[in-house]
């Protein structure tokens, strides 16, 4: 994914309404639209966790992760985020060192304790991968979603949902009683995806800095536009986070 530039007037891009979790600039006619590299940290409660209603995934049979995978592992990486928000502007050999690094990284225990729960899914026929999960035991001693994809084909039929709930099994069985997990601040539908399986956010001093200065400008561009829609409601939210903002900044100084 390459960032995004739209020719236009400084006074159009002032108008523009700027998304959220984007570092937009303005310079030789353009506004040009950057993803910050900046992800969002989120916890599941696993204790009342419902395992009923789990997805049942026909085109796809769930096995263990195991490092004589790694390849297909690699491959997978690389078609699922080669074009993503996470890698913007990156050139493909860097994707690729990244896709080495983190998978590398799994089976030599340095991202953290390697879990049963991690597991990959296979086209049965092919026995190709179609999608990846890999759980890791972080310093807290709390499991952690370190990386789930799914490859492009295999998208939108319930794999990633199920590797999930494969997973929580697992870490039931194990008696854990919360999973962590983060999304890129800009992967919208990775955002809903955690929202839809219970993930709440857990907001950092940065991230309540940019949704108050972002809440801060959206104000300010709609009064000077006369958008008096919702005005309210996003003041609300602006004293919400400036709220919970102060008391990171005081933890910070205790």
């Amino acid at each position: 994914m390459k960032r995004q530039s739209i020719s236009m007037t400084w006074e159009e891009c002032e108008a523009l309404e700027h998304p959220f979790g984007w570092k937009v600039e303005y310079w030789d006619g353009q506004a040009h639209f950057t993803p910050r590299s900046m992800g969002v940290n989120t916890r599941l409660n696993l204790t009342n966790y419902d395992l009923v209603g789990q997805v049942n995934v026909q085109r796809c049979s769930l096995v263990s992760a195991q490092a004589t995978y790694t390849g297909q592992m690699i491959d997978g990486y690389l078609e699922a985020f080669g074009d993503s928000v996470e890698f913007c502007n990156w050139p493909m050999e860097k994707i690729k060192e990244s896709a080495e690094r983190d998978i590398s990284h799994y089976f030599s225990e340095q991202k953290g304790e390697p879990l049963p729960a991690s597991v990959i899914a296979l086209e049965p026929k092919t026995q190709r991968l179609a999608g990846l999960a890999l759980f890791v035991l972080g310093k807290e001693q709390r499991p952690h979603l370190d990386l789930l994809y799914v490859r492009s084909p295999f998208q939108r039929q319930g794999i990633a949902t199920a590797m999930l709930h494969h997973g929580i099994s697992h870490l039931l069985e194990a008696e854990f009683q919360e999973l962590s997990s983060s999304y890129h601040i800009c992967n919208h539908i990775s955002r809903q995806w955690h929202y839809k399986l219970g993930f709440q956010d857990i907001y950092d001093w940065y991230y309540l800095r940019i949704k108050v200065g972002w809440l801060r400008n959206e104000i300010w561009r709609r009064e000077k536009l006369g958008i008096l829609t919702d005005l309210d409601g996003l003041r609300q939210k602006q004293e919400y986070y400036q709220v919970q903002l102060k008391e990171k900044e005081s933890e910070q100084f205790r």
